[in-house]
């Protein structure tokens, strides 16, 4: 059998429930509905004359939109086999005239060259073991299948299906660390990659371009390595790998497994066995702010970007003040890139103090401008963050101005979500001016 072998092994036990003996009353209870069970005594079946032409059907099967596709990782495996056995790209495209061979060959040695690094992260060396991997191999495909990506590490593929990169294998290393650790944390997956234009995309990009020194998209290196000027708004500074799985030590009250380095003694996360209450799964917190619909037009600061990328990579659970700090930065900024693109001043309305433009200057122009040309429905939102009279204190800008300036205010992680949730609205109408 080389298909439907599950389909095989069903049959055979509704004709004899004993060759199952663990699910047996299960399988007599089910057949019971059946109104004749001899009927399936015997089937059809297509015979193919070698193992070769069984393949090629098989592959069109699981490829095409007959069946169930395999998943993507199956589906490139299955081509990578049949490069591994000694066929060439040229004839497997020829072989299978109805599938998109090239890209399925391609793909699998993508994934080959990222399990083929030695990784210093064990988190990482871990995290490419487990199902988390294989479930996010489409995450893995949004990347690699973009220009930008191609752009920044050569990665190409010739007519025999041979890999190379313009990259050193050093440099691979690094970009492949960054994204299997972006993924393995939960802030680069389909849902933060769903634009080119999304904030940890372009983060993702700033990290990459860092990394190899290349320019893509209007990021550049000089400009990644801290010449932007950043005015008096907080950032975050990007870590590196070693130290991000000291970062990643956790309590096992969080809900997620904990495994021990052998060679540190610090604990990491293992992404293959979570935590779970015995009698349901608990409920797993929100680790990072959905910034899927928040996406800076290209006339916007690139500073203003990379705010948004950092913003969308902060573990709230982890790091809640930090994540109410730049919040704020990032409300400010972005009311002020919005006027900006609209070619308006705010200074110039008389929303200033000494002539500098503060949070509250910044509110109060976007009230002015929102009531004279809508959306009407942000006027109450605005009103109610700039004014306080919302039924959280945490989701107003006198708290905003708090975690700023008060040395002894603090907020925790769903205090941090809720602030996100008030402005949410606000942020996407001031991404299109």
């Amino acid at each position: 059998m080389v298909e439907g072998n599950r389909r095989l092994a069903a049959l055979k036990a509704i004709q004899n429930p004993m060759l199952v003996p663990d699910f047996q009353a299960r399988i007599n209870t089910n057949v019971a509905f059946l109104p004749n069970r001899s009927s399936l005594e015997s089937i059809r079946v297509l015979v193919a004359p070698n193992q070769s032409e069984a393949d090629q059907l098989v592959a069109a099967i699981h490829t095409g939109n007959l069946r169930r596709a395999w998943s993507p990782g199956r589906q490139a495996a299955f081509f990578q086999a049949q490069i591994d056995s000694g066929r060439k790209l040229k004839e497997l495209i020829s072989r299978y005239p109805t599938i998109d061979v090239r890209r399925f060959v391609f793909r699998a040695n993508i994934i080959n060259l990222f399990k083929s690094v030695a990784y210093d992260d064990q988190v990482i060396r871990d995290f490419l073991g487990s199902k988390l991997f294989t479930k996010g191999l489409s995450t893995l495909a949004r990347i690699y299948e973009s220009k930008d990506f191609v752009t920044i590490t050569g990665l190409a593929m010739d007519a025999d299906g041979k890999m190379s990169k313009t990259i050193t294998d050093d440099e691979f290393k690094e970009v492949a660390s960054a994204i299997l650790l972006g993924m393995c944390e939960g802030n680069i997956n389909t849902r933060s990659l769903n634009s080119i234009a999304g904030p940890r995309y372009t983060q993702l990009l700033a990290e990459l371009t860092r990394i190899v020194g290349k320019s893509v998209i209007g990021i550049h290196p000089g400009e990644v390595e801290g010449n932007i000027p950043s005015g008096d708004s907080p950032s975050i500074t990007s870590v590196s790998s070693q130290d991000r799985t000291l970062e990643l030590a956790q309590d096992t009250k969080s809900g997620t497994g904990v495994g021990r380095s052998a060679d540190s003694g610090v604990k990491y996360p293992s992404p293959t066995k979570p935590q779970t209450n015995s009698r349901s799964a608990r409920k797993k917190k929100q680790r990072f702010l959905d910034l899927s619909q928040v996406r800076a037009p290209d006339n916007y600061p690139l500073a203003m970007k990379l705010l948004l990328g950092e913003l969308s990579e902060i573990d709230v659970q982890k790091f809640p003040i930090t994540t109410f700090l730049v919040m704020r930065a990032t409300l400010e900024r972005s009311i002020k890139s919005f006027a900006e693109a609209k070619d308006l001043e705010i200074r110039r309305s008389g929303n200033n103090e000494g002539g500098r433009v503060q949070l509250s200057h910044s509110l109060n122009w976007l009230l002015e401008y929102v009531k004279s040309n809508g959306p009407t429905h942000l006027v109450q939102l605005i009103e109610g963050v700039r004014t306080g009279r919302l039924a959280e204190y945490t989701s107003t800008k006198d708290s905003l101005d708090a975690i700023n300036h008060n040395h002894h205010f603090q907020v925790d992680p769903d205090q941090a979500i809720s602030m996100w949730a008030s402005i949410d609205s606000v942020m996407r109408f001031l991404m299109t001016p």
